[in-house]
Formats: C-alpha cells, sequence, structure tokens
C-alpha cells in the first residue's frame, strides 16, 4: 500500500515538474508547429479570409503591414474556438488550463512588399495571467522569415512559415521578428490564448 501511494505521489510530482517546465518555457522560446488545423477547417479559413477586402494599415505597424479586426460574430470563431483546436494549444503549451480569449478580437493581416516586424516582446495585456499570442500562417508565397530568438539566441530559429502552420510565443517572453518582405505576400491571423483566473 505505501509503494502504491509513493509511485502515485511520483506520478504527480513529474506531472507538476512537466507542467513547471512548459510553463516556464515560453520565458525563455517560442513554438513552431506545422498542420495545426484540419485540411477542411484550414480551407473554411481561408476561404472565409479571402472575404476580407476592407483591409486598412495597420496602426500598430510603422511600414506596410495590413489588417482586419475580426468581429465576435464572424463564422471565423466556430472554427477556432472549439474543442479539438484548443486541445492543440493547450497540449502545445503544456497547460490544460488555457482558453481562447475574446475579449482581444482575432486579427486577420497581410505583409505585402515592405512589410516587417522589427525585434520585440509581444506586450502584456492581460494583468497576472499567462497570455500566449498564435499566428496561424494562412498563405506564404514570401521571402520573409519570423525569427525566434530562443534561448537568448542559444537556440535562433528561422522560419518561412508554411500555410496551417502555427507559431506560440508568450507575451513578454521570446524576442522575434518578422524579416522585410521583398517578394511575394503573407497572410496571417493573430489571436491570443489565456488562462483564466478564478475568483
Amino acid at each position: 500500500m505505501i509503494s502504491f501511494l509513493v509511485l502515485i505521489f511520483i506520478i504527480i510530482l513529474l506531472v507538476g515538474l512537466f507542467y513547471l517546465y512548459k510553463i516556464n518555457y515560453f520565458k525563455y522560446a517560442g513554438v513552431y508547429h506545422t498542420n495545426i488545423l484540419s485540411k477542411e477547417s484550414f480551407q473554411q479559413l481561408c476561404a472565409i479570409c479571402n472575404s476580407y477586402t476592407n483591409l486598412k494599415l495597420d496602426p500598430k505597424a510603422d511600414n506596410k503591414r495590413l489588417m482586419h479586426i475580426i468581429p465576435s460574430d464572424d463564422p471565423i470563431y466556430s472554427i477556432i474556438n472549439n474543442d479539438e483546436f484548443i486541445n492543440k494549444i493547450r497540449h502545445l503549451c503544456g497547460n490544460h488550463k488555457l482558453q481562447l480569449c475574446l475579449d482581444i478580437p482575432i486579427e486577420y493581416r497581410k505583409y505585402i512588399k515592405g512589410s516587417y516586424m522589427i525585434w520585440h516582446k509581444d506586450v502584456q495585456i492581460l494583468d497576472d495571467q499567462l497570455q500566449y499570442e498564435c499566428v496561424i500562417t494562412l498563405t506564404n508565397n514570401s521571402n520573409s522569415r519570423t525569427i525566434l530568438n530562443n534561448w537568448f539566441g542559444f537556440s535562433k530559429k528561422s522560419i518561412i512559415t508554411e500555410p496551417n502552420s502555427i507559431i506560440i510565443v508568450r507575451a513578454e517572453g521570446v524576442d522575434h521578428c518578422v524579416t522585410k518582405t521583398t517578394i511575394g505576400e503573407r497572410t496571417i491571423l493573430k489571436l491570443v490564448f489565456y488562462e483564466p483566473i478564478f475568483f
């Protein structure tokens, strides 16, 4: 009986340590993963985004990046805010508490010739909560790269993101940038997951 309790204790301890590792991992690194959505869901997502024609210059970028803020009643939310996708994000982040943050709208962004992002950390908007910034690439025929300065540059990643891939970084976590687009275009969705605090 004692050995069984010890075994249970060890299992709980290992699960806890793994959770702490994954949580703290995002202080120093980001994650890149391909085929984040099913083929059908990704095609639906792209079809909806292709209907956005009222793109405007992104006020958060001092270059030529275009954007569209997606209203909460848009059908995109039914594709993103579902158990299958949410569980994938939770698994990649090692945090089973994560939820899509509906208080921060999903954004559609287009990188055209001249667009880029300088080195930065994503801003923490949600007070005292773990905030994960997720970027789903929809299309990419550009020559721009996303660079993650993982582990203070000791494990730097330079990525040409594929359609139906995702990059996840935590707010105030890893430095990253997007190199200037000189050929082609890249379209993405930017969304936020977070760990709710319950009182």
